[in-house]
C-alpha cells in the first residue's frame, strides 16, 4: 500500500475518532441533566407516596396548614416590598453609577448573600440590642422576638442584598443609550427612570421580585436563632418543617415540605414565563 493511501486511511480514522468523541460529550451532558431531574423527581415522589393521598387531603383541610401558609405569604410579601424599596435604587446605582471603592462596595453588598443565613440572625441580635435601633424600637413599642415583625426583619436582612444584585442585572439589560437620548431631549433623570428605564426593565424587575419573594418565603435558619418558634406567629412553613421534625410529627413535616416545593416550582415557573429572554435567574 502506498504512503498516500496510508495517510488517507489515517486521516479517516482520526476523523472517525473525532466524531465519536464529539458524539459522546453531548450524551454525557444529557445523562447528567437526566440524573439531576431523576433525583429531584424521586425525592418529591417518595415523600408524596410516604404521605399518601388520603393523609394529604386530611392535612390540607386543617386550619394549622392554612394559618402557616398565609403567615408565610404575609411575611414574605412584606419583606419583598421593603427589599424592593431599597433594592431598586441600590441596583440602579450599582448598574449606572461609578461608586467609590467599587470592588469593596460590591463585596460588602454581596456579603449577606454569601454568609450563612443563621449568621445573619446572630448579627441581628447585635443590631437591635445596640444604639440607636434599641432605643427606637423601645420608643415605638416594637418587639422582634416571637413576633411576625421579627420574621419580616430576618427575611429583609437575607434578601435585600440579593434583591439589589438582581435589580442590577435587570438594569444592566437596558441599553444606557436610551436613557441618554431621553436626557438629551430634556427629560429629567426621574422622568427618564419612570418613563424609559423602568418600562424597559419591567420583565426583569418582575422576575427578580418573584425570586426575592421565594427566597424570603424559604428563610428559616435566621428565624430559629433570632425570632424563636411561636405557634401561628413565627412558624412560617419552612420553620414549621424544622419545629415539627423536632416534635416527631412526620406527617406535618412532609406536608409542609411538599408545600414549600410546590411554592418554589410555581415561583420559578413564573420567573421563566414572565422574564422571558430577560430573566435574571
Amino acid at each position: 500500500m502506498s504512503t498516500q493511501a496510508l495517510n488517507v486511511n489515517a486521516t479517516m480514522a482520526d476523523a472517525k475518532r473525532g466524531r465519536a468523541r464529539r458524539s459522546v460529550w453531548p450524551l454525557v451532558c444529557i445523562v447528567a441533566v437526566a440524573l439531576i431531574l431523576a433525583g429531584y423527581v424521586s425525592l418529591v415522589l417518595s415523600n408524596a407516596i410516604y404521605l399518601g393521598l388520603s393523609d394529604a387531603k386530611w392535612f390540607l383541610t386543617k386550619s394549622r396548614f392554612w394559618v402557616r401558609f398565609w403567615l408565610t405569604v404575609y411575611t414574605a410579601t412584606s419583606a419583598t416590598v421593603i427589599s424592593l424599596l431599597v433594592g431598586i435604587p441600590a441596583g440602579y446605582a450599582l448598574s449606572r453609577f461609578r461608586l467609590p471603592c467599587r470592588a469593596l462596595t460590591t463585596t460588602l453588598i454581596d456579603l449577606p448573600v454569601m454568609v450563612p443565613p443563621a449568621t445573619v440572625g446572630v448579627f441581628l441580635f447585635g443590631i437591635v440590642g445596640s444604639f440607636p435601633v434599641k432605643h427606637v424600637t423601645e420608643l415605638l413599642g416594637i418587639r422582634f422576638a416571637h413576633n411576625p415583625e421579627g420574621v419580616i426583619l430576618v427575611q429583609v436582612a437575607v434578601t435585600v442584598a440579593f434583591c439589589a444584585r438582581l435589580m442590577k442585572a435587570s438594569f444592566d439589560s437596558v441599553n444606557p443609550r436610551f436613557e441618554q437620548v431621553s436626557r438629551s431631549l430634556g427629560a429629567s433623570l426621574p422622568a427618564t427612570l419612570w418613563r424609559v428605564t423602568l418600562p424597559l426593565a419591567k420583565n426583569g424587575i418582575i422576575a427578580s421580585t418573584i425570586v426575592v419573594w421565594a427566597r424570603a418565603a424559604a428563610e428559616w435558619e435566621g428565624l430559629m436563632l433570632f425570632v424563636g418558634g411561636t405557634m401561628a406567629k413565627t412558624d412560617v412553613m419552612p420553620f414549621s418543617v424544622y419545629l415539627d421534625w423536632n416534635g416527631g410529627m412526620m406527617g406535618w413535616v412532609v406536608t409542609f415540605s411538599l408545600a414549600c416545593v410546590a411554592m418554589a416550582v410555581v415561583s420559578m415557573g413564573a420567573v421563566r414565563l414572565i422574564g422571558g429572554k430577560s430573566y435574571v435567574w
